[in-house]
């Protein structure tokens, strides 16, 4: 039965999810020739993927996907690709082919069906989903559960958010093929809606849920 656990940390916040999420790869990689991880936009995970960048892991043999994107050019400020590059990406040895990112200069349409497909010829499970939530209890860029149910993988977002722009997203059916969800939690409007979704009230956020365990780390300071 899958497992949902739940830290609540007072200091050394980012050492501690680091911690975690490199020894969990390090225990799928003991298992797996290849593992394939999904990365969460927004500021809240920086600092974790700074730290990430310091591990001494086989990174070719680790895939990373973008959970989500803001669909405005690759090397704007509000790009998620660009904030995780800089942060993560540059600071360790890894192929370029083992980034998997949206090419947000094609139509918005078939920038999504380009990425589904790449997602599709590479894996159709994910082993690791690193995600934050929002203040309003959103989960990658899916703000309404219709998106969620979307019978696509990867879909367009009509403007909304912070910035607010459109975005192409992850659907609920490539998230939950994940083996483990960490959550990234930090701020006392997302730490009430964690408590919202504990007590039973639907938000996207409520819908992702590792095959195996869901963990959310949530900052209490």
């Amino acid at each position: 039965m899958a497992k949902t656990v739940i830290y609540i940390l007072e200091e050394n916040f980012v050492d501690f999810v680091t911690e975690k999420i490199v020894g969990k790869m390090k225990e799928l990689l003991r298992e797996k020739e290849k593992i394939f991880v999904v990365l969460a936009g927004g500021n809240t995970p920086i600092p974790v993927y700074e730290k990430l960048g310091e591990s001494n892991l086989p990174w070719e043999k680790i895939h990373f996907f973008l959970s989500d994107e803001r669909y405005v050019p690759l090397l704007s400020e509000h790009s998620n690709f660009r904030n995780i590059e800089e942060s993560f990406f540059k600071r360790i040895d890894i192929p370029k082919s083992n980034i998997h990112f949206v090419e947000t200069s094609l139509p918005i349409e078939k920038a999504c069906k380009r990425y589904e497909e790449e997602i599709k010829r590479i894996t159709f499970r994910f082993d690791m989903s690193i995600l934050g939530m929002g203040p309003d209890g959103h989960v990658a860029s899916i703000f309404d559960l219709e998106t969620g149910r979307k019978n696509k993988w990867v879909v367009p977002v009509p403007a909304q958010g912070n910035p607010n722009v459109p975005r192409i997203t992850m659907t609920f059916t490539p998230l939950n093929t994940s083996q483990y969800v960490f959550f990234i939690i930090r701020g006392s409007e997302k730490r009430r809606r964690l408590v919202d979704i504990l007590n039973g009230k639907k938000f996207p956020a409520s819908f992702v849920k590792g095959q195996l365990k869901t963990v959310w780390f949530l900052n209490a300071s």
